[in-house]
């Protein structure tokens, strides 16, 4: 019944996240340590909001695995310029954002395994 009432909040809900992420794709992680604890904590997990909540945590979670695979890909298609004989590679800088970032919103959470998968 709650479904046909709030039919549109669920979609509403991905855009809200989507738009997010194309501001910020690192937001993927702090929306997924989020609804990860609401969805392992849900006492009732038939109910309307922890549906749409597991719903939502499935696309964030495909959005993570997708930044994760662009981050392996770019130190992967690293192309080194022969001319430069020293230098910091156009990746690391990235990384280390990355890194602090992801090392921030998963500190205390029972996701921070994810970082290591």
């Amino acid at each position: 019944m709650m479904g046909d009432i709030f039919a549109c909040i669920e979609p509403e809900l991905i855009g809200f996240i989507q738009y997010h992420e194309r501001m910020d794709s690192t937001y993927s992680m702090a929306v997924l340590v989020r609804l990860g604890r609401h969805v392992m904590s849900a006492n009732d997990t038939g109910s309307f909001l922890s549906m749409t909540y597991g719903s939502a945590l499935v696309h964030v979670k495909r959005n993570y695995d997708k930044l994760m695979h662009a981050h392996l890909k770019s130190i992967q298609e690293v192309r080194i310029i022969k001319k430069s004989k020293c230098g910091i590679l156009p990746f690391v800088a990235n990384f280390e954002y990355f890194a602090k970032t992801a090392e921030q919103i998963f500190k205390e959470t029972e996701l921070n395994g994810i970082l290591n998968s």
